[in-house]
Parts: structure tokens; sequence; C-alpha cells
């Protein structure tokens, strides 16, 4: 087919939505499209039948194919400011003319695959997750590899947090995920707005409440502008200094805070929080030794030695710890755990490891050296 061709079909299609629309516009509707077409005026033959309102209901009420032909149009708009401001416009039609959910979340869709600038379709992915009754089916997919997907599309930073923020606020087992992807777009102690604390506010409470779902993404929290800013509120400091131990303390500094009115004005529960110390606490014990008594575990958690094993059983469930227990020697054996704070303690610990290691290791070599002299005999 023709290049001729091609522009032919596509003024036919404009010409029958005309028509089509021509019984619901305002009196000049067919004529000022007319004139559009016959200038060859993509832009404004959108503006025309975006503003019409009586045009957009008979075309947000008819068929969906009709909708796409007129998202289709924005791609032979010239300017691109003009046609993403048009595209925007389009988008708000849907939102403010349409009552079916069900269909507006089509139509934002058709155009979601029909627009190609990255930045549009973040915006619209905004649109639907605030639509979608859930993050389910092909929109659930975009929204687990949505990092990537962001990060591909060059998106900055700022500009995902509109979607960041509607994600966590749409599914309750996404939000402390995306709460936390949220504070992160926060990179300089300058950029945090109230939207900013309260983010970090609810990042924090989540990362009390749970601390082991996602302990890999929230244990550098503290480290975050967003965070920082509750420690230099007089509102939030009492929360920061709570995260604080959640994240790097044992439940000795815990029972030691004075948390009773913090865990009530943050609706958190004292049992929890009391339960996962223990476990955050065993963690952080059994990065200290390869090898721990059960009553140093006792006295660390503040319970009797009795109940023990069932916390290193709880500590293993929960992913964090790996460790076997010898019941007749009472004491545990610690094949790996989580490291919750790493300073120039945990370095040297490491440093130490190593040059063990590299002992062993020479100790192997020279070892096998002595053996293969033995095989070969004297010279």
């Amino acid at each position: 087919m023709s290049s001729s061709t091609l522009v032919n079909v596509a003024e036919d299609a404009e010409n029958r939505l005309v028509a089509l629309l021509a019984g619901s516009g305002r009196p000049s509707f067919v004529q000022d499209c007319e004139q559009c077409l016959l200038n060859g005026d993509a832009a404004g033959l959108l503006k025309v039948i975006i503003s019409d309102q009586g045009a957009m209901n008979e075309l947000l009420n008819g068929e969906e194919a009709s909708f796409s032909l007129l998202a289709a149009l924005l791609e032979r708009v010239s300017v691109a400011e003009q046609e993403v401001q048009l595209a925007d416009a389009l988008a708000t039609a849907v939102e403010n003319q349409l009552t079916d959910k069900d269909k507006q979340l089509r139509l934002l869709s058709s155009l979601y695959n029909l627009r190609s600038r990255p930045n549009e379709k973040c915006a619209l992915l905004v649109r639907m997750v605030a639509l979608a009754p859930s993050l389910t089916g092909r929109l659930g997919e975009l929204v687990e590899d949505l990092v990537s997907l962001l990060d591909g599309w060059s998106i900055e930073l700022k500009e995902r947090r509109p979607l960041y923020r509607v994600i966590a606020q749409k599914d309750e087992s996404k939000k402390q995920k995306f709460t936390l992807l949220l504070i992160e777009t926060y990179t300089d102690a300058s950029q945090i707005d109230k939207e900013g604390l309260d983010a970090a506010k609810e990042a924090a409470i989540g990362a009390i409440r749970d601390p082991v779902t996602l302990f890999q993404q929230q244990r550098s929290m503290l480290n975050t502008p967003a965070i920082k800013a509750l420690e230099g509120n007089n509102e939030t400091k009492d929360l920061y200094d709570l995260l604080e131990i959640f994240q790097e303390g044992k439940l000795q500094q815990y029972r030691a805070f004075k948390k009773d009115e913090v865990l009530s004005k943050y609706s958190l529960n004292e049992e929890e929080c009391t339960r996962n110390m223990r476990i955050l606490s065993l963690c952080s014990l059994a990065t200290e030794f390869e090898e721990v008594p059960y009553n140093l575990v006792a006295t660390t958690l503040d319970v009797s030695e009795n109940e023990v094993e069932s916390w290193v059983i709880a500590a293993v469930s929960s992913g964090l710890l790996s460790a076997k227990m010898d019941q007749i020697e009472q004491r545990i054996m610690v094949e790996r755990s989580v490291v919750r704070k790493f300073d120039m303690i945990q370095w040297k610990a490491l440093q130490s490891q190593l040059q063990i290691w590299k002992h062993n290791v020479n100790g192997i070599l020279e070892a096998l050296k002595q053996s293969d002299l033995a095989v070969a005999g004297p010279v």
C-alpha cells in the first residue's frame, strides 16, 4: 500500500469519526472539524472533539474502536508539547465523563498501549492503578516488574513518586515495599516535603511492625534522607529512636526504651514488637559467635532455657537465621545469619575470619605440597 493510500485511509477514518459524532456536538462542530481536516491540523481536530462534551460523551459511551481511532490521531500532532497535553486531556475526559470504571480502565489501557513516551505511560499507569479494583492481570504484571520498567524508561526518581504512592495506597500487601521505594526517591534532605515526611513515617511504622518480611530492603533505611528527617522532627523523633532499635539494637535496648506512649501513638502491638525484637536479637547474637550456648541465648532474649529451642526455630523459620541445635551440649551451631549492623566491629570480625581462612588454606596447600614430595621420592 502506498503512502498516499495510507493517508487517504486515515482521512476517511477521521471523516467517518466526525460524521459519527456530528449529531452530539455543538452546532459548529462539523464545520470546525472539517476546517481542521482541510488544513491537515490533527491537533486542532483533537481539540475540537475533546473540548466538546456532547461529542466526547458519544465517543466514550460508544464503540471502543472509535476511541482508539481518536487516540491514534495523537501521533499526527507535529508539536510534541501539544501532543502530550492533548493525550493528558483525553485521559482526563475518560476519568471525568465516564462512570463505568471497567470501561474507564479499558480505554486508559488502550491509550497506554498507543503512547510511546515513557513519562506519559508512567502518568497513565498512575491513573490506571487508581481506577483498578485490584492489581491483577496485566496491570499486576506491570506492577511486579515496575522498577525495572521505570529504569528501562529512564524515569527520574521524583517522577516515580505519584506511581509508588498510589500503589502503596491501593494494595495493603504491597504498601511497605512501595513506601520504601517512595522514600528512596528523596535523595537529599532539601527535597523532603510534607508528603516525603509522611511517607517516611509510614515506612518506619511498617518496618517496626514487620521487620522480617522485607528485611533486606529495610536494612539500610536509616541512611535515607527521608528517614533521617524523622530524627530532626520533634513530632517523629520518638519514632526514629524506636526504629533505630529495631534496625540495630537488641531486646535490652527495646525494654529500656520508654515505648508505651510511642507504641500507642503509632498503633503498634507490644506483644508482636517484643516477639520480633527477640528474633532480631538472636540474629545479632548469631553474628557474634559461631557457637552460642543456650544460657547466653536465654539471657539475651530474657526467656528460660527451656524456651530457647522454640526461639531458634522461629528465627530459622523467618529466613533470617540458619543454624543447628546440639541438645546434648546445649548450644547452637550458627551456619548463617543476617547482619543487622555493619560497622567497624563487623569489619574487624570479618578481617579476623578471613585471616583464619587464609591460615587454613595455606596449611592445606602446604600439606598437599609435602604429600606430592613424598610420592615423588628423593631427587
